[in-house]
């Protein structure tokens, strides 16, 4: 969303208006809207500070609105910033994440006096719908309460189809998932890229990493939680096995958060992680790309076992070299354990009989 300033003086503007309001109720207002400096208070620290319940404080508020809004009704410069913030909203698709809307209005996120006085000015118009913020939603300005339900839908539909998926997809992949899941968009039929960034931003149940992965917040590839998460996805990400110092610095390029990744620690998680695999001197890969994990020695009697019959040295060294970044000296080092392995007449090595 562009940054712009239509905001001019709506905070004077609204100052003005609150002036011909007797003092206490005045000074309600103007707290409970953080209406000087984007500060909000609450109905008990006002009440406290008047020496009265915070009911008599709501009842205050809410006659002292309802006068208010006969006052400005027909007040040009007042109708001015609503229209304008209408129109914003109205360009965002009928919804908008308070902040944005702030940002489009006075080129500012932050809580302060002009952004408090367009919620104040908007309050009093009654025709938009406020949704305040709770564990699931930020903040957030509707057309109508219509289309509030609607966005709502919408956003758990696509919340119920990644959790059908049940794992991360690309922003791509989750357009097309949710299409193929007949998810439908708030404000037409035909669901779109738009609608799917809307979403995002204002729902705090699902989110994007930062490798443009959508997900569940609640999933550790989307907020991860510590080194073993971010190693996880690094690895993830580059597709091969790195040694454990290069995911250390693969971690801090990625900046997934101001705290930097230790080399020891890093290599020190790894190693308690059973998503990881030792594949090399000091080499990991993910145990979801058919590593196993265990020593050189594990691995070849793992695949005669699996195998079930003679295997040929160069088949048994290429399908331990798949799994293992190892030497293939290694690898014909371990073989002569004849306790374990057998040379048949043929050169096939097979598991020696207990």
């Amino acid at each position: 969303m562009k940054k712009a300033n239509f905001s001019n003086n709506i905070d004077k503007t609204v100052a003005s208006l609150v002036k011909s309001f007797s003092t206490r109720n005045r000074d309600i207002i103007t707290r409970r809207f953080g209406l000087k400096n984007g500060k909000k208070e609450t109905l008990e620290s006002i009440g406290k500070s008047y020496g009265i319940t915070r009911e008599r404080v709501r009842q205050i508020e809410e006659s002292t609105l309802v006068q208010m809004a006969k006052a400005v009704s027909g007040n040009s410069e007042v109708s001015k910033y609503i229209s304008t913030a209408k129109n914003i909203i109205s360009e965002q698709g009928g919804i908008v994440k308070e902040r944005d809307l702030f940002e489009a209005f006075s080129g500012s996120r932050d809580d302060n006096a002009v952004n408090a006085s367009l919620v104040f000015a908007l309050t009093l118009d009654n025709e938009l719908v406020k949704f305040p913020e709770n564990d699931h939603f930020h903040a957030l300005w509707a057309s109508d309460k219509n289309y509030l339900g609607a966005f709502k839908d919408t956003a758990s539909s696509l919340i119920a189809t990644l959790s059908k998926a049940g794992k991360v997809v690309s922003r791509d992949d989750f357009y097309q998932l949710a299409k193929k899941s007949g998810v439908t968009a708030f404000e037409s039929g035909q669901l779109d890229d738009r609608h799917i960034e809307l979403v995002l931003s204002v729902n705090k149940d699902i989110s994007q990493n930062i490798f443009n992965q959508v997900g569940l917040t609640s999933w550790s590839e989307i907020n991860p939680k510590g080194v073993r998460d971010k190693a996880y996805l690094v690895l993830k990400k580059e597709s091969l096995p790195k040694h454990f110092g290069d995911i250390a610095k693969l971690i801090n390029s990625y900046g997934f958060d101001s705290k930097k990744a230790n080399v020891q620690t890093v290599h020190n998680e790894l190693i308690k992680d059973n998503r990881f695999v030792l594949v090399g001197r000091g080499m990991y890969a993910l145990n979801e790309w058919g590593y196993k994990p265990g020593t050189v020695k594990d691995v070849l009697m793992d695949i005669l076992k699996d195998h079930g019959k003679p295997m040929p040295k160069a088949a048994l060294v290429a399908k331990v070299m798949d799994s293992r970044m190892v030497k293939e000296n290694t690898i014909l080092l371990n073989l002569q354990d004849s306790k374990i392995f057998k040379k048949n007449e043929d050169g096939h090595y097979v598991l020696k009989e207990a």
